[in-house]
Formats: structure tokens, C-alpha cells, sequence
């Protein structure tokens, strides 16, 4: 019945309403799906040595860089920079100058993390000797070693945290100046060259923090964990840290520091104390 009423109504010339089907003006170009490489990989590669970085960013290495005589491995001369190593190695050779320099001024917020600074002629990681004034500096999950002076320098309000640090000439870590946390790091005989005022963990100013870090050393001279006796040297707090050497002390810290007590595993009783063996 249906049918029949649908074609009756064709013949007598019955139209049905025709909706409107939008505009006939064609589009403009299509526009691109894919992403752009700096949407996809939005830092910086670093695939030379002696590279500078003087702006914000984040940056990372693409590739192993070994580094000549006179020369900085990445000279970092700005504030707002996180530098990944990406796994990968910063080496020295005879007559380089630091793995990692930070120039003078008083940048902020700089983040190193991820690698190996190995074999420079100077420190391993350098915040210190430029006289600047650089601060709240982050230094983690790093192998410095076999650097010819220190490991990593520190300055006001920085963290290391979680680094090896082995073999080095001179101090394994450096900290100078106030508000620092060296936290969860191995020292591995570091002071080869033997000194008597030397230390795996060396703090020259106040109110830091030295927790939990694991220091050995096979060096008859030096100490473990050494504060700096000025009588400006004060409030650092050095717990939960633990010392096995051969040096003239395993801690030397100066009265007007907060130091657990100092004693064995099998001896202690206090969850602040530091063990020395």
C-alpha cells in the first residue's frame, strides 16, 4: 500500500523538500598532520666538544665527546638549563680543562644528569674556580672519575645526589658555600695523589647537608668527610653517612656542627649515626 500512495504522488508531480547541503566553496589547502622534529624532540643535541651553552634550554648529547688539551667538555654560561648526557660519555685527554664548566655569574637552576665525566685534566664538573656565584645546581646520577683535580664542585643550594665519584686526584666532591645536600652518593677512593688535606667529601662553609653517603678510601692520607675549621664552618648537618678508610681520619668536623654519633653497625643505636670502620 505504502508503494502504491509513494508513486501516485510522483504522478500527480508531488515534490519533496530538498534540504540545503551547506556551502559549495571549496576549503582552503589542507594543513599538515604531522609533527614538526622540534615538536617531537624539543631539546637541544650536543654532538661536539666545547660546545656553549649561553641561553635556556633543555639540552642533551647525541653521541660519546672526547675532549682536547685547553678545552672545556660544555661550558654552561646561562641560567634555566637542564643538560641530559643521555648515557653517553664526556671525556678528557692530557691538558683538557673540565668536563663541565659553569662559567662566571650567578646563573641558577642548572640540572646535569645522566652520564659519564671521565679523565678531564681539571675538575669534573667545575661551579667553583670561574668566581661566580652560580646557585641552586643539580648534580645526579653521574660517574665522575679519573679527573685530574676534583670530582664535582658545589655552591650555594645545590644537590648531588645519587653520583659515583671514584678516582679522582683530588677531592671527590667540593662543596662551597651554604644550603647544599650530598645525598646517596658513592666515594670510591678518590685524593690519589695523596694529600693530607684532602678528603673525599670536603665542606667549606655552612648549613649543608652530608646524609647517607657511602666513602672508602685506600689513601694514607686524608680524610673521609672533612669540614673546613674557620670558625665560619658551622650548622652542617652530617648523618646516616658511612666511612671505611686508611686516612688520618674517616670524619673531621669542627664543634658548632650537628655530627651523629660516630661508631659501628653492630654499635649504634641512633637512626642519625654515622659508621666508621
Amino acid at each position: 500500500m505504502n508503494r502504491i500512495i509513494v508513486l501516485l504522488l510522483f504522478a500527480v508531480g508531488y515534490q519533496l523538500p530538498v534540504f540545503g547541503q551547506g556551502s559549495l566553496t571549496p576549503p582552503g589547502p589542507p594543513s599538515p598532520t604531522m609533527l614538526t622534529l622540534s615538536q617531537i624532540e624539543p631539546r637541544i643535541p650536543i654532538s661536539y666538544t666545547g660546545f656553549y651553552i649561553g641561553s635556556p634550554g633543555s639540552y642533551y648529547l647525541t653521541t660519546n665527546l672526547v675532549g682536547g688539551s685547553g678545552m672545556n667538555g660544555i661550558w654552561i654560561a646561562s641560567s634555566d638549563v637542564t643538560l641530559d648526557l643521555n648515557g653517553f660519555t664526556l671525556l678528557g685527554q692530557s691538558g683538557s680543562l673540565a668536563g663541565i664548566y659553569i662559567g662566571a655569574g650567578s646563573y641558577a637552576n642548572i640540572t646535569v644528569k645522566n652520564g659519564i665525566i671521565s679523565g678531564w685534566g681539571g675538575n669534573g664538573i667545575d661551579t667553583y674556580s670561574s668566581g661566580g656565584t652560580p646557585h641552586d645546581l643539580v648534580f645526579e646520577h653521574l660517574t665522575v672519575n679519573a679527573n685530574g683535580n676534583d670530582g664535582i664542585s658545589v655552591v650555594n643550594g645545590s644537590t648531588v645526589s645519587d653520583c659515583l665519584v671514584s678516582d679522582n686526584y683530588s677531592i671527590g666532591i667540593f662543596v662551597d658555600g651554604s644550603g647544599s645536600r650530598i645525598v646517596n652518593n658513592t666515594l670510591f677512593n678518590n685524593n690519589t695523589g695523596n694529600s693530607s688535606s684532602r678528603a673525599s667529601i670536603f665542606i667549606e662553609g655552612s648549613n649543608n647537608r652530608i646524609e647517607a653517603n657511602h666513602v672508602t678510601t685506600s689513601t694514607a692520607s686524608g680524610y673521609g668527610i672533612y669540614v673546613f675549621n674557620t670558625g665560619t664552618d658551622l650548622n652542617n648537618v652530617i648523618i646516616k653517612n658511612s666511612v671505611v678508610g686508611l686516612g688520618i681520619a674517616d670524619y673531621s668536623v669542627p664543634s658548632g656542627n650537628d655530627l651523629g654519633p660516630v661508631g659501628t653497625a653492630a654499635t649504634s643505636t641512633s637512626p642519625w649515626a654515622n659508621i666508621s670502620h
